[in-house]
């Protein structure tokens, strides 16, 4: 294609997967959807995912969206992040598991101050509990993910990724580099399931 690209608009479709009949199901709902696709939109904890959805009148949200019962909900986000002041452009929100909780790890970009919280209960935006605010960071990007033992890992401005100790406040450099808005840290764990050989 040549010249600028052409948006297309479309109406959402939401469809879920079977892997038992290994066929796709359509969804008869009108699922609010994310405005982004990178990494830290997104979280799925105890059959259920969330995202983040923001606005136009600058005002967010968490949707959650249940697999078991295919109902959703949605938990406005905590005030001082709904403030209709703020400039979304220059805001970021990140959603990660945390401590067996949804966790928003939020920051004004420029500024190397992260507020992380919690929420506990769907619908309800006062059950959000703010937990730290960790910074001064200087050279932190965004964050990435959360370790088994508690550390927080962060992307640095020229790409290379950092663990954050939550304890001592230290901050350790991997080697590693990681693409903007690409890179996640995923916790491994093994299963008892057999996934069964490939054959050719």
């Amino acid at each position: 294609m040549e010249g600028e690209p052409i948006r297309l608009l479309r109406d959402d479709v939401w469809e879920i997967y079977n892997l038992r009949s290994n066929s796709w199901r359509k969804l008869d709902l009108d699922l609010p959807r994310a405005h982004y696709g990178w990494v830290g939109v997104y979280v799925y904890m105890n059959g259920v995912c969330h995202w983040y959805q923001d606005e136009f009148e600058r005002k967010g949200y968490l949707v959650s969206f249940d697999l078991s019962n295919e109902v959703f909900s949605t938990t406005p986000l905590p005030l001082y992040m709904n403030d209709s002041s703020f400039d979304p452009v220059f805001f970021m929100r990140y959603l990660m598991v945390f401590n067996d909780h949804i966790a928003l790890i939020s920051n004004y970009v420029e500024m190397t101050t992260f507020h992380i919280s919690i929420f506990c209960e769907l619908g309800v935006k006062e059950s959000w509990t703010k937990l730290f605010i960790i910074g001064h960071l200087p050279c932190i990007e965004h964050p990435i993910g959360k370790g088994k033992n508690g550390d927080l890992f962060f992307r640095r401005k020229d790409g290379e990724l950092v663990r954050f100790n939550l304890s001592t406040g230290m901050i350790d450099e991997l080697g590693l580099k990681g693409e903007f808005g690409c890179c996640q840290i995923v916790n491994y764990e093994e299963s008892s399931l057999s996934i069964g050989q490939m054959s050719d």
